[in-house]
């Protein structure tokens, strides 16, 4: 059986300085020791209820002993005793119908079409894995850079990263045990994959529930960079805007990869990049994950909100991301905000250098998403529990 504690204790020295250096808490030294050793003796501590789940806190241990592992740990054991608010069901893979599935239905005819050819499940070796944010975005495949690309994915073959991330321990070593057989009878031995979240469960986090994926992964990011330097992609517009960066969770497990690279592509193109106040190691999550500590949407909304203003504060003339997620989360803020600074996904700012006209369709998306949401809200009951059944 399968340990679900993947902290390093005998390598960690309570230094505190995960708690200290993290963008959200940013305990003072002397308290950042006091509360993270509650965290190690299993008591009941802040940190449980506060943390966004942005995982900054692994790349500031000094010992290298994965302190977020611990919170997803203890956030593991509150759900065993306790449940999950039945709220969040509508919102996590697998639980169908839900918002996901209810999405689909609301999807533009070009979009309902490609989603539908892509969820056509055959022996593939290579193949475009869009992941659910992107299915969820799938206009941004509009585009001549993916031609000669076989897309392949669906809701049922979700990477199930929210569970990872809120800590349902059980849940994540199920979807590995599931995916790995699934990938394995498709013979697939190539995936080029949008999102980071999936990146890193395939290649970091399944192998730790004894998962193995014999397939190479290859980041869309690290796909469009040997692209542009082999001239197979050929900007024919310089961008000419100041952007500004969001750097999503799932890039920080890769340390300084891919917030290197996103700027790479994008002054390569000929965007000028400024940084927020928060970036890179210390970059905010969009919101999505707040929910993991704190069962509060009220917290989502107010985290995403921070962040969208914390971009627009830059003065930039866009906000860049590389994850559909943070898109459609970001988008929701902008909506809520009134805010003016434009969002683009790195794939839109890449068609638009390539002469491409990208449908740019996020503000219609997130509005959707918002009121599925705000819908299901109002029908349950915010004290009622749940706990997931076996997936298979």
């Amino acid at each position: 059986m399968v340990s679900y504690n993947f902290f390093d204790r005998a390598s960690c020295d309570l230094c505190g300085l995960c708690l200290n250096q993290c963008p959200v808490l940013e305990m003072p030294i002397d308290k950042a020791k006091i509360e993270f050793k509650k965290l190690v003796d299993g008591q009941e501590t802040e940190v449980l209820t506060k943390c966004t789940s942005c995982m900054s806190c692994n790349n500031f241990c000094p010992s290298n002993s994965r302190p977020y592992e611990l919170i997803l740990y203890r956030w593991y054991e509150r759900y065993k005793e306790k449940g999950l608010p039945l709220a969040a069901k509508f919102f996590l893979p697998y639980q169908f119908p839900n918002f996901g599935s209810a999405l689909l239905e609301q999807l533009p005819q070009d979009e309902n079409k490609t989603v539908k050819s892509w969820a056509k499940l055959e022996k593939h070796e290579e193949i475009f894995y869009p992941g659910c944010n992107m299915i969820f975005l799938s206009y941004l495949s509009f585009s001549k850079i993916f031609e000669g690309l076989t897309f392949m994915g669906s809701l049922e073959l979700c990477c199930g990263e929210p569970w990872y991330r809120i800590g349902v321990l059980e849940i994540s070593e199920q979807i590995a045990k599931k995916l790995e057989k699934q990938f394995r009878e498709l013979g697939v031995k190539k995936m080029i994959i949008p999102c980071l979240a999936g990146c890193n469960m395939y290649k970091n986090v399944y192998p730790r529930f004894g998962a193995t994926f014999n397939f190479e992964v290859i980041p869309v990011l690290d796909w469009l960079w040997e692209k542009l330097e082999q001239g197979k992609l050929k900007a024919k517009i310089k961008l000419n805007r100041t952007v500004t960066i969001h750097d999503n969770c799932q890039s920080k497990p890769f340390g300084n990869k891919y917030y290197d690279l996103s700027r790479k592509i994008l002054q390569t193109l000929g965007a000028n990049i400024v940084e927020m106040e928060h970036n890179r190691d210390k970059a905010l999550c969009c919101g999505m994950a707040a929910f993991a500590g704190s069962h509060s949407v009220d917290d989502i909304l107010n985290a995403a909100v921070r962040r969208y203003k914390e971009a627009e504060n830059t003065g930039a003339s866009a906000l860049a991301l590389y994850c559909g997620g943070c898109q459609w989360v970001l988008s929701i803020a902008k909506i809520l905000t009134q805010g003016k600074t434009p969002i683009f996904h790195i794939l839109e700012l890449v068609q638009l250098a390539m002469g491409e006209k990208p449908p740019h369709r996020n503000i219609e998306r997130a509005q959707k998403i918002f009121d599925l949401a705000m819908q299901e809200a109002v029908k349950v009951d915010p004290q009622q529990r749940f706990w997931p059944q076996k997936i298979e």
